[in-house]
């Protein structure tokens, strides 16, 4: 491995971002992503700089986390200003006041071009920030609304992988070596407000001489104590130390060192909840004409079914063609995404590959006004963008048992059409209703000036150019913003797409009779349709369970069996027989390294006086930072 910036000219400011696993980083000259731990890494980052490189202390960074980062750039680097930040944390360094939470941090999602120009994470900003100031650090907080300790040394021992004797260790250390420095650790100790993240910012002279005083009293504490049976966390005492030592420097510095004449002020820090690459995903090897793309739309509470579905389809597969499924979704964890691909490797003439959609739908208003359709639903609309090598793919539900093979269906011929579909008897048979509610709302609302042409959007054949002709995906995403749609996506792409849509035997989605609505609703519809759609109930190829009753909640429901015969052999059919039970799926527990203790009496005083997301508790943030000194 080599490093670029090794050797390297000065550069006016260098911000070194600290990941240890693939991460999303803005594309900024002065933010420099730098992988710590490198030596002793299973993997290595690409598009980083590695700290194993030149004069470094990488093997260290199980007990020094960040800090070989930074001990990295002291010995390698050149630059005016230095700074350290994280993959997930980074300062904000725009002009604009952001909300933050109880724990001084401003939370977002992605590190997307949106978020990039909001905090200001680009050259011109991070420059007009940092210009002009000799030292910049996170928001200073404040331990007892942290978690209801009254200084730091409490709250040091309120974290149950944190040793005590570790604090005092360090601070008698520190006395030995610069016993001037007494009575600052004490106060910092002794107080209740500090800078933590180990994040900041320094002009050179300054930083050096930060990190010549800093090294070696983490060096003596390492070599004079024992952490032979220290597990994980408490492994990383160094790191937490120098969160300590941090402040207790500054403080020194400003009462009797340097830092009496130093301008010094804090950034906020914005923390990421998911700064991994958004992965796209890349075309197949395989060969072009024999590949059915077909693509799926799930959370993870919809993994059970999702499976089932996929494993009908690979069931009845045809082995001569290979099948590139591809999940769109948001949360399915990467255990989940594990047992679905493990399962399905039985199929070796098929993949399974997953593509995360929230940096495409983040900033839209998506809603649904029918309780039995999810949000999932819209995610199609950014299959045009997502798979830009696809001029042709098959979208599925994930509540279907596919009987037949679906490379027939893939071949269909659409005959220039945008879509192939099967038309929709639900709402046809509605359109024939004496209350002429349906048909009043097609022509009002979807200006069908055929409405006996709306098909059902759970089985499509889609046109992926013609697409493309018809909307952006902003432009299909603004419109799907519009909450007053009946059935959301499906009146949307009926309403965009009329008259130019190839219609697909109903064998192909054979939707079950859901509260007798075979002899009750599509009975209404126009006679020939009703036929095929009767005649299509005895050899379906795709069983669609449309509507509220499901067959991992009712088994009796039409073509329950069906559903079953599959849905048995997969590794979730446990959880859907828990969900015939009733029984729920346990909430993971939520953990904060900085939240407020439950018993806390702070805690319990703040809740009551000013709940969380009220007027009073950002009254209460704002004072604190006026206090504090921050903007």
């Amino acid at each position: 491995m080599t490093n670029t910036e090794a050797g390297a000219q000065p550069a006016r400011i260098r911000i070194f971002i600290s990941a240890h696993k693939p991460a999303a980083f803005p594309d900024c000259a002065s933010l420099v992503p730098i992988q710590v731990g490198a030596e002793t890494a299973e993997r290595t980052l690409e598009g980083t700089l590695y700290d194993n490189v030149g004069e470094n202390i990488s093997q260290l960074n199980p007990m020094y986390c960040e800090l070989t980062a930074q001990y990295w750039a002291w010995k390698n680097a050149h630059a005016d200003y230095y700074g350290f930040c994280h993959y997930r944390r980074y300062f904000d360094f725009s002009d604009t006041p952001h909300r933050q939470n109880d724990y001084g941090e401003v939370m977002d999602t992605f590190i997307s071009e949106k978020a990039i120009r909001e905090y200001g994470l680009d050259d011109a900003s991070i420059a007009a920030a940092v210009d002009g100031w000799d030292v910049i650090t996170s928001p200073i907080n404040d331990t007892k609304l942290i978690d209801g300790t009254s200084n730091l040394k409490e709250h040091w021992a309120n974290n149950p992988h944190l040793r005590l004797k570790d604090l005092r260790h360090v601070y008698d250390i520190l006395c030995a070596r610069h016993p001037e420095y007494r009575e600052d650790a004490d106060a910092v100790l002794n107080g209740h407000e500090a800078a933590f993240c180990n994040m900041f910012i320094m002009r050179r002279e300054i930083f050096f001489a930060y990190c010549e005083w800093l090294f070696p009293l983490l060096q003596e504490f390492c070599e004079t104590s024992d952490f032979t049976h220290a597990d994980m966390e408490t492994m990383r005492t160094p790191g937490h130390l120098s969160e300590r030592l941090l402040n207790i420097w500054l403080a020194h510095q400003r009462r009797a060192g340097a830092g009496r004449d130093w301008k010094v002020k804090t950034l906020q820090c914005v923390h990421f909840t998911d700064p991994e690459p958004a992965g796209d995903l890349e075309p197949l090897s395989t060969n072009p004409r024999l590949t059915v793309p077909v693509v799926f739309a799930a959370d993870d509470n919809y993994v059970p079914m999702l499976t089932t579905t996929m494993y009908s389809m690979l069931r009845n597969a045809n082995p001569d063609r290979f099948y590139d499924v591809i999940v769109l979704h948001k949360d399915i964890t990467p255990e989940n995404r594990q047992l679905i691909r493990q399962y399905l490797e039985q199929f070796p003439n098929a993949t399974v590959r997953f593509y995360d959609v929230r940096p495409a739908v983040e900033g839209y208003d998506l809603t649904t006004s029918n309780a039995h359709i999810s949000m999932e639903t819209y995610y199609r609309f950014i299959i045009q963008d997502a798979l830009p090598y696809y001029s042709k793919i098959l979208y599925l539900d994930s509540d279907l048992i596919i009987r037949g093979d679906v490379a027939e269906l893939f071949d269909t011929d659409l005959e220039g059409h945008v879509l192939g579909a099967v038309h929709d008897l639900d709402f046809v048979g509605n359109l024939n209703m004496p209350n002429g509610e349906r048909r009043r709302y097609a022509d009002a609302k979807l200006g069908m000036a055929d409405p006996y042409g709306y098909f059902q959007a759970g089985v499509l054949v889609m046109d992926l150019n013609r697409m493309r002709d018809l909307h952006t995906v902003d432009e299909w995403l603004a419109i799907a913003s519009d909450p007053d749609y009946i059935y959301n996506d499906q009146d949307i792409l009926n309403k965009e797409c009329r008259g130019d849509v190839h219609y697909l035997p109903y064998e192909w989605n054979v939707m079950h009779d859901c509260a007798g609505r075979v002899h009750g609703i599509f009975n209404f519809a126009p006679a020939a349709m009703y036929r095929a759609y009767l005649a299509s109930r005895k050899d379906p190829k795709i069983v669609h369970y449309a509507g509220y009753d499901k067959p991992w909640k009712n088994p009796w429901c039409d073509f329950g069996p069906l559903y079953w015969h599959y849905a048995h052999s997969t590794p979730f059919s446990l959880q859907m027989m828990a969900i015939l039970d009733g029984i729920e799926k346990p909430q993971p527990a939520v953990h904060h390294d900085r939240a407020l203790r439950e018993d806390s009496p702070i805690r319990k005083y703040v809740d009551v006086v000013a709940p969380v997301g009220s007027k009073q508790r950002e009254l209460m943030k704002v004072v604190a930072r006026k206090v504090q000194g921050k903007r």
